[in-house]
């Protein structure tokens, strides 16, 4: 059985994009060189920035994503993902204007969260403000109490972390960004977060299980095992 190609919508930022990649190589339980599954990334930078668009009315990222998807649909691409969760509030148009069959970090998450033993009730999110307004976490996981940190504390520890001059989108993957970010899970564990949510694929290149005293949820692991395990049903009729 030909296995599914495997796209990546990518660039949302880079280094996500390059842990998403390894991550998925990783997960799959290849016997050999040949036996791992056709990966294509697309990695374009040049997406305008989805928080902007959804708080500020920015450029919008739509067109650029739409580009990209169909540059990986005309190199092979069957199935595909996006290391970005903040893109995700497009996701619904992305697969109404293209043929190209994507899977969602937060569909895929969503049915993990449900299957955990002892069940997590109240999950504290590390997010950006615009996965945050676009109310992507509430709309994914409706039985479930999403907890956020309080506005200023996001702005000046969350997005700190993400967006600033030595932030991870900077390059800085070292302890100033993780020390705001253990600074924002102490106020979500002091509010009553059972579980926190790597909301942002930025957060796991500094932020791991070993790191905290709860279950630490990324997203991306569950998107990537669903595409491998889609993948490896065989290629799918569109």
């Amino acid at each position: 059985m030909k296995k599914a190609t495997i796209g990546i919508l990518g660039g949302m930022g880079p280094e996500a994009t390059a842990s998403f990649f390894s991550m998925l190589v990783r997960l799959d339980r290849a016997t050999s060189d040949q036996d791992h599954i056709h990966i294509i990334v697309d990695s374009d930078p040049s997406i305008p920035d989805r928080t902007k668009y959804l708080l500020e009315g920015g450029a919008n990222p739509l067109p650029a994503m739409l580009a990209s998807a169909r540059r990986l649909l005309a190199a092979g691409a069957d199935i595909a993902g996006m290391p970005c969760m903040t893109a995700h509030a497009l996701l619904d148009q992305l697969r109404h204007n293209c043929t190209l069959h994507f899977l969602s970090a937060f569909e895929e998450t969503g049915l993990a969260i449900r299957e955990l033993s002892p069940p997590i009730r109240n999950l504290g999110v590390l997010a950006t403000m615009g996965t945050r307004q676009a109310k992507l976490f509430e709309t994914a996981f409706p039985d479930k109490n999403i907890i956020w940190p309080d506005e200023a504390l996001h702005l000046s520890l969350v997005m700190e972390a993400i967006y600033g001059k030595r932030g991870i989108k900077a390059g800085y993957l070292g302890e100033e960004p993780k020390h705001l970010l253990l600074e924002a899970v102490g106020f979500l564990k002091k509010h009553g977060a059972e579980a926190i949510v790597a909301g942002c694929t930025e957060v796991p290149l500094v932020l791991s299980q070993k790191d905290l005293d709860m279950p630490f949820i990324d997203p991306m692991y569950y998107l990537a095992n669903a595409l491998i395990a889609t993948s490896r049903k065989g290629v799918l009729e569109r």
